[in-house]
């Protein structure tokens, strides 16, 4: 017989049994095989209190027993801890099925059977214990990186609302505070400020000397604006946002907008050199149904040609705010004209080095508004309902487009497709049988299709999500989750979700060849990834650098400019043909540098 090594002697051990020569036959046992912590319990009902006081790392519980059976015993533990409840092992001289069905329903890890073989209770025991272990390490790994998602999400929520060069407000904290205003029902000023000089003073004298100048501004800018409620903020470089209590009809408006232009004229002292800015304003004020982004853009529509003065906005610059309402009809049309197309954009596996798949990303060329980019019509697409039509367009040409490509033999046959889905899709009902219904149409292996959701599109009805991304996931669809490591950054739902891929955010690409905080949440996610059995993708990969960093860590998937931007049918297969050696050659990162 092969020697048992009992591995954790350490852990503390509970024997619960009402009879005393099992509880001293166990407690010897364990003693002979170097466990140093036992404590055996006759009385059912102390188990509860002796947990709560001190859990241990497993309990040996009997299922006969008087005042309790062991049965109740696990429910009364399940019950105060859930998951956390310890390991059990039930000791029961019963083995028929209702009764081992029972205790694996109330999570009972392993069973005893009397009377006791040795070698059976301390391999059992071993291997639980170890299994415990385990389980132990993958929830620190689990809480570990729910804090670094965490405190990283807090520095971007703070950078992501602060402008880099002067601290001030950027555009979305300016829009915050001026829709709180709008909500609390306070009559509003915007002005939009276009700066003149900027440009001019980066080119001649460098970026470090323009942030300069940025820093003196805010100090003379928030000087003028220091006794009036008011909010100074960046737009951007060279467009600055002043929100205000006050309306386009109010004296101090004027009087404001005076003082603000009148800021300019002495010029700015900046590393000895005297540097002039001229500026232009534009006003607007709040009325009933102008939201927050409509004053800005009604008070930049208000620029006025002429430097070093200020203009209010009136009615007839409306027809400028109309190209809105002209282009969501516009759109409406789009699919029925043939005015959207896809455009893909590869996904490269970092150990083959070659390309496995595409995501489709759609794109419009209207004959009235031209080129029109995603960052515009996409909100408006989805602020309007459309987003649901044109998704479903968006599946069915690139399930259409792969078919074709493995007809003609362009592609080869793991190649797949990955296609976002908004969260307004994921709330119709149908959605999943929808897409499953187009996707037999075409005789097309649902493992190519991979739908990518985001976390924010989750959160907005997480339970008919499940229900939808559970029907797909049955049906085959790979899923994954987009942007991952923003937005909520909570992992409860990768426990319950479908989830196989996570794409790794581009805000932690962006520096992870330098960042050493990034590097290590970055690397945090590809190895929690890993014990999910999940695969990664890593967005926004621009440098060599970012891409041997990556490779290093264990990224499965790289996806970004350093590969090739989002292409045409024709280029992208152009480029499948192509070799990617150069790009993953050490030297590629070295001379990067150079």
């Amino acid at each position: 017989m092969t020697a048992i090594v009992p591995l954790h002697t350490d852990a503390d051990i509970l024997i619960v049994d009402d009879n005393p020569a099992n509880c001293d036959l166990l407690d010897a046992l364990l003693e002979d095989a170097g466990y140093e912590r036992r404590q055996i319990m006759t009385d059912p009902r102390l188990v509860l209190p002796r947990v709560a006081q001190q859990r241990p790392d497993l309990i040996l519980l009997d299922v006969r027993m008087p005042h309790m059976t062991g049965f109740q015993v696990l429910q009364a533990l399940n019950d105060a801890h859930g998951d956390d409840a310890s390991a059990v092992i039930i000791l029961t001289a019963q083995t028929d099925d209702d009764t081992r069905y029972q205790a694996l329903a109330l999570g009972v890890r392993d069973f005893l059977t009397k009377p006791f073989d040795q070698t059976e209770v301390l391999q059992r025991i071993r291997n639980t214990l170890e299994l415990q272990r385990l389980m132990r390490e993958r929830s620190e790994r689990a809480s570990l990186l729910e804090t670094l998602v965490h405190e990283r999400t807090q520095e971007l929520e703070r950078r992501s609302r602060q402008d880099p060069q002067t601290g001030l407000p950027n555009r979305i904290a300016l829009l915050e505070a001026l829709e709180q205003r709008l909500q609390a029902r306070i009559d509003t000023g915007v002005f939009f400020m276009a700066l003149d000089g900027v440009d001019d003073v980066a080119r001649l004298h460098g970026f470090t000397t323009a942030d300069l100048l940025a820093g003196a501004l805010a100090d003379r800018l928030r000087a003028v604006v220091s006794d009036s409620n008011a909010v100074l903020g960046v737009w951007n470089s060279t467009e600055w946002v002043v929100v205000c209590d006050s309306t386009i009809d109010d004296k101090t408006i004027g009087a404001l907008a005076d003082r603000l232009l009148h800021s300019f004229a002495t010029p700015f002292d900046i590393d000895g050199m005297s540097l002039h800015l001229a500026v232009r304003m534009g006003v607007s004020a709040s009325l009933p149904e102008r939201h927050a982004e409509q004053l800005v853009r009604m008070a930049a529509l208000a620029l006025p040609k002429a430097l070093g003065v200020w203009q209010g906005y009136n009615h007839d610059l409306e027809n400028a705010l109309q190209r809105r309402t002209h282009m969501r009809a516009a759109l409406r049309r789009a699919a029925d004209r043939r005015e959207l197309y896809l455009v893909y954009q590869p996904k490269v596996d970092l150990i083959q080095q070659r390309i496995i798949g595409a995501e489709a990303l759609m794109r419009w060329q209207s004959p009235e508004f031209g080129a029109v980019s995603p960052a515009e019509f996409i909100p408006l697409a989805e602020s309007s309902g459309l987003i649901v039509r044109l998704g479903l367009w968006v599946f069915e040409e690139a399930v259409r487009q792969l078919a074709t490509w493995r007809e003609q033999g362009l592609v080869d046959a793991a190649f797949g497709v990955a296609i976002n889905v908004a969260a307004e899709q994921l709330a119709q009902k149908d959605f999943a049988q929808v897409l499953i219904g187009i996707l037999a149409n075409y005789r097309l292996p649902a493992g190519l299709i991979e739908l990518e959701v985001t976390e924010s599109g989750l959160m907005q009805d997480m339970q008919l999500a499940m229900q939808q991304l559970n029907v797909l996931h049955q049906a085959g669809f790979p899923i994954a989750i987009d942007d991952f490591g923003t937005g909520y950054s909570s992992l409860a739902y990768l426990k319950t979700l479908p989830v196989s891929v996570l794409k790794i955010d581009r805000a932690f690409i962006r520096e992870v060849h330098t960042s050493t905080q990034d590097q290590r949440l970055t690397g945090t996610v590809i190895d929690m990834a890993r014990h999910f059995g999940f695969r990664t993708v890593a967005e926004g990969v621009e440098l060599p650098e970012q891409l041997h960093r990556l490779q290093q860590m264990g990224c499965d998937v790289g996806q970004g400019y350093i590969f090739a931007p989002p292409l045409k049918e024709g280029a992208l297969i152009k480029l499948l043909e192509s070799d990617l050696d150069h790009l993953f050659s050490p030297d590629s990162a070295i001379s990067a540098k150079i």
